[in-house]
């Protein structure tokens, strides 16, 4: 089904050509993940420059003189150092140590679901004051490899980390031990530092003989003496944390039920775009629809594409595809801005669009829905922070008007908005999102399978695959080409985030989809879905799932409620070859939700992307075409979210709103 085309910059009315230029998805942290959605912990060579580590020179120091206060011939010692700043309190935290063959980066910075991952060790610190330490043993579990003692003969460079947890007293749970924070206000889209205030040790060298001894005989100690500096907030507009633009406004809102429920305060924030003409008299009367842009946390606006009111003046030939990013920004503007129709798909579209900030101590998003381990998030968004956005810059306010967009993580918060909030929702357009059915938990069937890790066979032991061929987002010229390659499993995804945090507490996406759709356990964490190490389904957990977060059955058990409502206002894309199996779960969605009354169409709209045989991968957000009709890679669509929905909500809008609601005042 073909969209409207949009006019872009002069290279996308060019055929697009054959051959692809990847860039590293280790450096763009799309969620986390990429799993892109979820790979942030691996921030390359922009968390280099962050960290600012003294005496590091070539990253590497001399080899340690051990003290034998330090010295043990167990492992890999830990310990705290003084710290300037650091204060007296106790600190506790995770422990990971990290550990790779060359010298041309940071350890900590080196760790993914990749083939070209380093090595990470991980232990608890609890309590720890100067002087106090641990060591990482050949008990320690570790990801890829699982001990030291299997280490190769030969020379690494290690260096450790201490990533920070803080004690919460949540309503009505025992006082836990969880991430101070997963994020850090540097940055955008995703893509950010460690959290202001991790540890972290020099870099240093270690030798494994040939008969596995490290060398001398001894240990190898890692003194814990620098910190992230605190991290300096772009802002919505780009211009300074809180610093606003004519068309850019910051709205934070302290959440009286979140703040409560935690037992500390918890802050909401929204980036909003006001519309052309805002501010000018002939519009003053207006009142707006609001879309809200689910995603990743980003300081800086990024609504799927940016957005910038200069023209960067970049050659894409040559600086690649960040300038592909910054022409779309500034394209975004123009279009925004533009009273010809012939050149804005916003003429008769405008709306406050906004992008808003609810990080948890499990992730980077609380996938702004209530749950049992984090609170009522989807509460304070939807009669907290939404409100106050609609007082303040004249929004409509009712549910008629009210759309949600979004991929990936945002995907599943949009395609979630009018499940959840049939009466406040009117337009959902969600993309390549988190697995909206259980029957496919990525590839696992989590009602079926005994075992999230294997097939369940007699005689065979096929791990299950967890992500293929890679993130094809930032692949430009061209397309990625989905070959289905492995590139890591169900089970090592899930060994990695274990060893870099136990109890859901890694901040990778497999522990915040536990964090979201689990109950409690006595012990204050999330009820593990399955068992981490060994991959057994807990069915009890599962069908608490079922019953509380599984899109589609929900949608089939209340399909009396929710079937008028849902009937034209959601729109469901997924790529034919989901880097993340993603497309899985869309497809048993769409069989069991269309098959609900198979004589009467649900009005629902299921694309799963294809283009000459081949499937699009993460993260497909529906066909747009270049000027010969072919079909613009995901490189390209994930930067135009708000020229592709907002003309098709704004229809929609005024063809369903009740009678005499205002539905002339924001159609210029």
């Amino acid at each position: 089904k073909k969209s409207r085309r949009l006019r872009g910059p002069a290279h996308v009315l060019a055929p697009c050509r054959p051959e692809c230029s990847s860039w590293s998805r280790r450096q763009r942290c799309c969620a986390a993940s990429v799993s892109g959605q979820d790979l942030f912990l691996a921030a390359g060579v922009a968390q280099l420059g962050a960290l600012s580590l003294d005496g590091l020179g070539s990253l590497v120091s001399s080899a340690l003189t051990l003290d034998d206060s330090v010295m043990t011939k167990d492992g890999l010692t830990v310990q705290l150092g003084t710290i300037a700043g650091l204060g007296n309190e106790p600190i506790s935290g995770r422990v990971r140590v990290y550990v790779q063959r060359h010298n041309q980066s940071l350890p900590v910075d080196g760790n993914s679901d990749g083939q070209d991952t380093n090595q990470v060790f991980g232990a608890d610190a609890n309590g720890w004051r100067p002087g106090d330490s641990l060591t990482i043993g050949a008990e320690t579990l570790g990801y890829p490899v699982k001990s030291l003692k299997d280490l190769l003969p030969g020379t690494y460079f290690v260096q450790a980390e201490l990533f920070r947890y803080t004690l919460f007293n949540r309503s009505g749970l025992p006082a836990t031990w969880l991430p101070t924070t997963c994020v850090s206000s540097g940055g955008s889209n995703g893509q950010y530092a460690k959290p202001d205030g991790t540890l972290f040790s020099k870099v240093q060298t270690l030798t494994v003989s040939s008969e596995g001894l490290w060398l001398g005989g001894g240990g190898l100690a890692l003194t814990l003496d620098r910190a992230q500096p605190p991290a300096v907030s772009p802002g919505c507009a780009g211009l300074g944390d809180g610093v606003d633009s004519k068309y850019m406004k910051t709205l934070r809102v302290d959440s009286k039920m979140l703040s409560k429920w935690w037992g500390t305060n918890i802050r909401l924030e929204a980036c909003v775009l006001l519309p052309h003409g805002f501010d000018e008299p002939e519009h003053s009367h207006a009142r707006y629809p609001l879309v809200v842009a689910h995603g990743h946390y980003s300081p800086q606006w990024n609504a799927g594409g940016a957005f910038r009111t200069d023209d960067p003046r970049c050659d894409e030939e040559k600086e690649g595809y960040k300038c592909v990013e910054d022409k779309y920004a500034w394209y975004l503007y123009r279009n925004w801005t533009s009273l010809d129709p012939a050149v804005s798909p916003f003429v008769g579209a405008r709306m406050l669009l906004v992008t808003i900030n609810h990080p948890a101590p499990f992730f980077d998003d609380s996938y702004a829905v209530n749950s049992a381990s984090m609170g009522p998030y989807g509460d304070a968004i939807m009669k907290e922070l939404l409100p106050a956005i609609e007082a303040k810059y004249r929004g409509i306010g009712e549910g008629w008007a009210r759309g949600a967009m979004g991929g990936s993580t945002g995907g599943w918060e949009s395609f979630a908005m009018p499940v959840f909030c049939p009466e406040e929702f009117n337009a959902a357009f969600s993309a390549c999102p988190d697995p909206v059915s259980f029957s496919h938990y990525t590839s696992i069937n989590l009602y079926e399978q005994s075992n999230a890790y294997f097939y369940d066979a007699e005689f065979k032991r096929t791990p299950l695959p967890g992500y293929r061929d890679g993130y094809s987002g930032v692949t430009w010229p061209g397309y990625k080409t989905p070959y289905g390659a492995t590139i890591a499993t169900v089970v090592e995804q899930n060994h990695r985030e274990l060893v870099l945090g136990d109890h859901s507490r890694s901040c990778g996406r497999w522990d915040i989809w536990e964090a979201v759709f689990s109950p409690v356990c006595p012990d204050g964490f999330p009820c593990c879905i399955y068992d981490k190490l060994t991959g057994k389904i807990n069915k009890t957990v599962a069908d608490y799932w079922r019953e509380h977060y599984d899109l589609a059955h929900i949608i089939k058990r209340d399909w009396a409620k929710l079937g008028s409502k849902l009937n034209g206002s959601l729109h469901v894309f997924v790529g034919g070859s989901d880097s993340f199996f993603l497309t899985n779960a869309v497809m048993d969605a769409q069989d069991l939700i269309e098959g609900i009354d198979p004589s009467t169409p649900t009005g629902i709209e299921w694309v799963v992307g294809v283009h000459e045989g081949r499937g699009f991968q993460h993260c497909f957000r529906g066909y747009e075409y270049d000027a010969k009709g072919v079909p613009l890679p995901n490189s390209i669509t994930r930067l135009t979210y708000a020229q592709a929905f907002l003309p098709k909500m704004a229809k929609r809008f005024a063809g369903t709103a009740p009678k005499g609601a205002d539905v002339t005042s924001w159609r210029y």
